[in-house]
């Protein structure tokens, strides 16, 4: 999904917010927990993007550093998760993906690359291995 204009995601998000709704019996009108990807090569940057996210009042769950799903290999790409919890309809969270398109152009950050979301409290229970990034002072 390009995150370019919102009027490109509406339909899709609103597909997803159904099924949600129907398959789960989520109340969607309720905060949830959406969780927010950027990728990209160098981990340095992502920190600071982070960094900026939590100041915004974010939780910066971490930087994973992504391996090949096949073998496993390192990719040279990280991964920065970022979760808030908050309500959005399909338009209002359109926009949010544009913000961040935008915000990681600004940091030139790879890319966007994405959300998810569920029920507060409703974690994955895969383990990831977290990547300290120091911030050169």
């Amino acid at each position: 999904m390009e995150f370019k204009d919102t009027a490109s995601q509406i339909e899709g998000i609103k597909e997803i917010f159904d099924d949600a709704a129907r398959e789960d019996n989520w109340n969607l009108s309720e905060p949830m927990l959406y969780s927010f990807y950027f990728v990209d090569e160098d981990a340095e940057k992502l920190d600071k993007l982070g960094e900026k996210l939590e100041a915004d009042g974010y939780d910066f769950i971490g930087i994973y550093e992504l391996g090949d799903e096949e073998t496993d290999e390192s990719t040279g790409e990280y991964l920065l998760h970022v979760d808030k919890v908050e309500a959005h309809t399909p338009e209002s969270l359109a926009q949010r993906n544009v913000e961040f398109a935008r915000l990681a152009e600004q940091f030139e950050i790879k890319t966007y690359d994405g959300w998810e979301f569920g029920e507060e409290g409703d974690y994955d229970d895969e383990e990831e291995e977290d990547i300290e990034v120091e911030s050169p002072s």
